[in-house]
């Protein structure tokens, strides 16, 4: 028999603080990740994609969840307690103010967001003077790297009463993740690489069931190396 859909902020938080990690959008045959869109309702159902994104909004702006993209390069919302094993994981050691690797827009994306500690990409395109085509926004792009790299978190936006939901009209709103959650980040810093890659994998396989190493290897890719993987599963 098929679960009840979800429909309040309660139900929610519960979902994602069972399966850990969640797909922002639609779930995705073959990908291992439950997702919190397909479990509100009908994906041709206007009213649940709405009411998705109203719980998703919850869950960022109470700090139970937090969205990043390094998940099998997909939008996924990570419950607050794996936050930290995800930042050792991701950040490796590095301090905030770290930028080694990044692009110019992505360091001066950052530069702006530690001045004005809001931000959304209308004020970076606004910021930099960006041009935009419909397959190339810079400005989307460079936080989208800052996102990669653990250094921002967006926050709750306001649906559109009018046209498609997910498209703000006054954009997403990033910040630093260090501020937004500073006491997520402090205990990261109790967490060895080791200690952190086990607590991720648990947690996840806890809730998704036996994964074979290969695909767990390409799910978690950008800050798992398989032997880290292998190493983490046979302790």
């Amino acid at each position: 028999m098929p679960s009840a859909a979800i429909a309040t902020p309660a139900e929610a938080e519960r979902f994602l603080e069972r399966h850990g990690v969640v797909l922002r959008y639609a779930a995705t045959k073959g990908l291992p990740l439950a997702s919190l869109r397909s479990a509100v309702g009908p994906i041709d159902s206007k009213a649940a994609l709405v009411r998705s994104i109203e719980l998703t909004n919850h869950l960022l702006a109470t700090g139970v969840g937090i969205e990043v993209n390094v998940v099998a390069d997909r939008l996924t919302i990570v419950h607050r307690s794996l936050l930290p094993a995800l930042h050792v994981l991701v950040r490796r050691g590095r301090r905030p103010d770290d930028l080694e690797g990044l692009e110019m827009t992505a360091r001066l994306a950052y530069a702006l967001l530690r001045q004005q500690r809001e931000i959304s990409a209308g004020d970076l395109r606004r910021h930099l003077g960006l041009a935009t085509a419909p397959r190339d926004d810079p400005a989307y792009e460079a936080l989208a790297e800052l996102q990669r790299a653990l250094l921002v978190a967006r926050g709750p936006f306001e649906i559109p009463k009018k046209g498609i939901p997910y498209l703000s009209t006054e954009g997403y709103p990033y910040h630093l993740l260090h501020e937004r959650h500073p006491e997520l980040v402090r205990e990261s810093k109790k967490l060895s690489v080791r200690a952190a890659a086990r607590r991720w994998l648990a947690r996840y396989l806890d809730a998704a069931g036996p994964v074979p190493p290969r695909k767990l290897a390409s799910l978690f890719r950008r800050f798992l190396s398989p032997q880290e993987i292998a190493d983490a599963l046979t302790e």
